[in-house]
């Protein structure tokens, strides 16, 4: 009887002793996505989106093409972002932060959605910039108006399917 007493304890205090390091990291990175959501002006819930499609929300995620952290900073948007915003260019290292990852992150994003701001829905357009950058979005965006006229003529299979994955999350986050 002792023996079953003492199992019952550790089955139900192991979810908490594994759930502490994973709370706190969830406690951080939603204090993170809230503050450069509201320092940028970016739905949160947009950020959140782009985190879970880049990285799972992984803050320790590394993409094959250099990319690093959560929201997959590219070291190139990183820099940009520093001479943009006067604040010192992130070592490779600091990209890891969740906090500085969602605040370069938050402003791509904000650069994005100001450019396309004239259109009925710009949060696609901002999405194909922040995938597949500035330039071929903003040729892409020549040949069309709407947000169903942008994914036809996406010509990129991966850029398509990354902008109507995040908008299935931003707008069904129950799917």
């Amino acid at each position: 009887m002792r023996t079953e007493h003492l199992l019952r304890i550790a089955l139900f205090s192991l979810p908490l002793l594994i759930g502490t390091p994973v709370l706190r990291r969830a406690h951080q990175t939603d204090r993170a996505l809230l503050t450069a959501s509201r320092e940028h002006r970016v739905d949160w819930r947009l950020l959140r989106a782009v985190a879970i499609q880049e990285s799972r929300m992984n803050p320790r995620a590394r993409g094959a093409a250099g990319e690093i952290g959560m929201f997959q900073i590219m070291p190139n948007t990183a820099r940009h972002w520093a001479e943009r915003t006067e604040n010192p260019v992130p070592t490779e290292e600091e990209l890891f932060n969740i906090t500085l990852n969602a605040r370069i992150s938050a402003w791509y994003l904000r650069q994005g959605l100001d450019e396309f701001a004239d259109r009925e829905d710009p949060v696609p357009f901002a999405l194909a910039y922040y995938n597949a950058g500035p330039s071929r979005i903003r040729a892409w965006a020549r040949e069309v108006d709407t947000t169903e006229e942008l994914l036809a003529f996406i010509p990129f299979p991966s850029t398509r399917a990354y902008v109507t994955r995040i908008l299935q999350l931003y707008r069904n986050p129950q799917e």
